[in-house]
C-alpha cells in the first residue's frame, strides 16, 4: 500500500531518513534507495529554508495533530518540487527527533493558482480599460466599484464616487430611477434572457444629461441571495439633433425594421414619443398604450375600431407622425383604449383599434399583460412592428414576428 500510494512517504529519525517509498524518490528524480541514510536538511535548498520548514511544522497543526507546511524540495536536477508536507511528529518540541512525512505534489495546484492569478490580472485590466461603463453597487445603491472608463465618462475621481450613492452622483435625485433602485434588481430576470436593457437618464458631474443602456447582473453571496449588482452601461445618447438629447436607436433599429415597410425615421419618431409617454405619463398619471407600425392593410384587417377614430377625414399632412406639432395630440390620446395604427411611411391611420388575433399560442415571459400578448400575436401574422408602453413601470417593449426584440425600462 505504501509503495502504490500516489503520496510520497518517508520516515525520519534524528534528522536521518530511514525509509522512503518509490513515489517520493521518483518525485525528486532519485532511485528508491538513494534517499535512505540522507540528512533531512539536504532535501532543502538552504539551511534557512529548512529552519523555516521546521518552524511551520511545529506551529501549524491540523485537528489530527499533523504538522503541515508548504515548501519546495530540491530535486536531483537542481530544480524545485512544490509540495505540501504533513508530518506526524514523534516529539512536537523537536522535529529533528523524527516522524512520518507525507508529501503531496502541488505542481498542478501551483500552476492553476498562477493561471488564475494571471487571469484575474487580465480581468482587472479588462475592467479598468474597457470602453464600457462598469459600476458595482449594493442593493441600497452605494457604489463599490467604478472602472476607469466610467470615471472619465462621468468626470469623477475615484474618491468622489466610491462609497457614495448613485443618487446624487450619476443619477439625479429627481429622476424616477433615483427613487426606485429596486427596479434594477427586479429587471435581472429579463437580462438573463438577453433582451432586457435598463435605459436610464444619467448625469455627468457638470450636469450634462446622458442616456445610458444598462445591462445588470446579480452578484450573489454564498447563500444565493443578491448581495450586489454589476451594471455594464453604454452611452446611447443621440446628440445629432440640436438642443435635444434622446435615446439613440442606431445600434439596434435594423433588427426591428429590416424586411418591413417601416421607414427608419418613422420608427424613431414613434419610439421617441413612447419614451416621452413612459417618462412623463399624462397629467401626472402613468399611461399604457400601443403602437402598430407598418403593413397597414393586414393590421386593419386583423383589428377593429372600438371608438370613433379622431384622425378619420383629416388630410395626410396633418397626420404625419414626424410632424412635431402632432406629438402632443398623440400623447393626449394615449390613455384611450386600443392601439395607434401608423403606416410604414408615417401616416397615423387610426386610434383605438382592438386587436382581434387569437393570442392563446403566444409564449411571453411572466409579467406580460393582455396588451403585450395581443401585440405579440398580431406581429406574428403580419409584417408590422409593435411597441407597447406598460402602464405599470413604464417599460417599453418592441415586438417583431411574434417575439420581443427589445425591452427597455426607463
Amino acid at each position: 500500500i505504501l509503495t502504490a500510494t500516489p503520496l510520497g512517504i518517508f520516515q525520519v529519525q534524528n534528522s536521518t531518513i530511514l525509509w522512503a517509498n518509490n513515489r517520493i524518490a521518483t518525485m525528486l528524480g532519485y532511485h528508491e534507495t538513494y534517499l535512505v541514510g540522507k540528512d533531512l536538511a539536504t532535501l532543502f535548498t538552504t539551511q534557512e529554508e529548512y529552519a523555516q520548514f521546521c518552524r511551520e511544522i511545529q506551529h501549524r497543526q491540523d485537528s489530527r495533530g499533523f504538522g503541515q507546511a508548504e515548501c519546495a524540495l530540491l530535486k536531483k536536477d537542481k530544480t524545485y518540487q512544490p509540495c505540501l508536507i504533513q508530518v506526524q511528529i514523534l516529539d512536537p518540541r523537536d522535529i529533528t527527533r523524527g516522524g512520518t512525512f507525507i508529501v503531496t505534489d502541488t505542481t498542478e495546484k501551483k500552476a492553476i493558482s498562477e493561471a488564475l492569478r494571471k487571469s484575474e490580472a487580465k480581468y482587472r485590466d479588462l475592467l479598468a480599460n474597457t470602453q464600457s461603463i462598469i459600476v458595482r453597487m449594493d442593493l441600497q445603491g452605494t457604489i463599490t466599484f467604478f472602472n476607469t472608463y466610467a470615471l472619465a465618462f462621468f468626470d469623477y475621481a475615484s474618491e468622489d464616487v466610491i462609497g457614495k450613492n448613485v443618487v446624487g452622483t450619476i443619477v439625479s435625485g429627481k429622476s424616477r430611477s433615483g427613487h426606485d433602485l429596486s427596479m434594477v434588481a427586479d429587471d435581472l430576470g429579463f437580462n438573463a434572457d438577453g433582451y432586457a436593457v435598463n435605459v436610464s437618464e444619467n448625469i455627468r458631474r457638470n450636469g450634462d444629461r446622458v442616456w445610458i443602456a444598462w445591462i445588470n447582473k446579480a452578484i450573489r453571496d454564498e447563500k444565493g441571495h443578491i448581495a450586489e449588482i454589476l451594471c455594464i452601461g453604454n452611452d446611447i445618447t443621440d446628440r445629432k439633433r440640436d438642443g435635444v438629447v434622446r435615446i439613440s436607436t442606431d445600434t439596434w433599429k435594423d433588427v426591428v425594421v429590416t424586411d418591413t415597410d417601416v421607414a427608419d425615421v418613422v420608427f424613431d419618431a414613434v419610439f421617441h414619443i413612447c419614451t416621452e409617454i413612459s417618462i412623463e405619463g399624462r397629467e401626472g398619471k402613468a399611461v399604457g398604450t400601443t403602437f402598430l407600425i407598418g403593413d397597414i392593410k393586414h393590421v386593419l384587417e386583423k383589428s377593429r375600431q372600438i371608438i370613433l377614430n379622431p384622425f378619420e377625414g383629416h388630410p395626410p399632412e396633418s397626420r404625419i407622425i414626424t410632424n412635431p406639432g402632432l406629438k402632443e395630440n398623440i400623447k393626449a390620446l394615449a390613455p384611450l383604449d386600443g392601439a395607434f395604427v401608423i403606416s410604414g411611411d408615417g401616416f397615423v391611420e387610426s386610434v383605438g383599434r382592438y386587436i382581434t388575433v387569437d393570442s392563446s399560442n403566444v409564449a411571453l415571459p411572466p409579467g406580460m399583460g393582455t396588451r403585450h400578448n395581443s401585440v405579440a400575436a398580431i406581429t406574428s401574422v403580419t409584417k408590422c412592428v409593435g411597441i407597447v408602453v406598460s402602464q405599470s413601470g413604464g417599460g417599453i417593449t418592441v415586438f417583431r414576428d411574434g417575439r420581443i426584440v427589445k425591452k427597455i425600462t426607463l
